[in-house]
């Protein structure tokens, strides 16, 4: 029949698997949170592009507007070179005239330099959508296959505990005793394999004698770190 060495060997086995469930599980809100934030990242990029588009083209609305107004005023001033009461006057309207024209023809330049824009940016927005569709299908597979992996870890964690409580309850009265004493005190790390003749926690050697013991499956402690020990292997 296995000694207290042997169970102690399982419970590290279970124990050390549950807390890798555990971490598991506590992680996957964060991994979640992660993938979330990219997606938002990609959209809110696609959101961007398309927005930018829509401010070009209401800003070309916005020069042609300015456009119509000057030429307005052009002609106001024409009207005026016909009224002009003197040289300086009609020069002066002159200089307006042109100024004018000269708004206009930088309103033009604008507004042909953002269609060209529009025609650019217009172009990349279906491979941007493509990104930003694609990205939402990663992140609904990635949020059902973490469901799925979360149904498995707590299934695999709920029959580890049970047979946790199992291997526990073999275990002779007097070691249970130490054994829950110093679970209470530390938690889980308190039960390390020797590994050759080492504690694989403290890396003490123990002696030839605790060795032997151990071989025989007896139940021993680390005499440097305390810590309940079993052979690995």
């Amino acid at each position: 029949m296995p000694g207290p060495a042997a169970t102690l060997k399982e419970i590290h086995r279970l124990r050390r698997f549950i807390k890798d469930l555990d971490a598991k599980i506590e992680q996957a809100p964060k991994q979640l949170a992660i993938q979330q934030k990219r997606l938002a990242n990609q959209e809110e990029t696609f959101k961007q592009a398309q927005e930018h588009v829509k401010q070009l083209n209401l800003s070309i609305r916005e020069k042609e507007g300015n456009i119509k107004s000057v030429q307005a005023q052009i002609q106001k001033y024409e009207r005026q070179l016909d009224e002009a009461a003197s040289k300086k006057e009609y020069d002066t309207l002159k200089a307006e005239i042109a100024s004018e024209r000269g708004h206009i023809t930088k309103h033009e330049d604008d507004i042909l330099a953002m269609m060209g824009e529009i025609e650019e940016k217009t172009k990349l927005l279906p491979e941007a959508e493509k990104i930003v569709q694609k990205a939402r299908a990663d992140f609904a597979q990635f949020e059902k296959d973490q469901a799925e992996r979360l149904h498995r870890f707590d299934a695999d964690r709920t029959r580890s505990r049970e047979e946790l409580k199992a291997a526990e309850a073999t275990l002779p009265a007097d070691v249970r005793a130490q054994y829950d004493r110093l679970i209470a005190a530390k938690g889980d790390e308190v039960i390390s394999g020797v590994n050759g003749r080492t504690c694989s926690a403290c890396y003490t050697e123990i002696t030839q004698q605790m060795m032997s013991e151990l071989r025989r499956e007896m139940f021993l402690i680390c005499k440097n770190c305390g810590r309940m020990l079993y052979q690995e292997g």
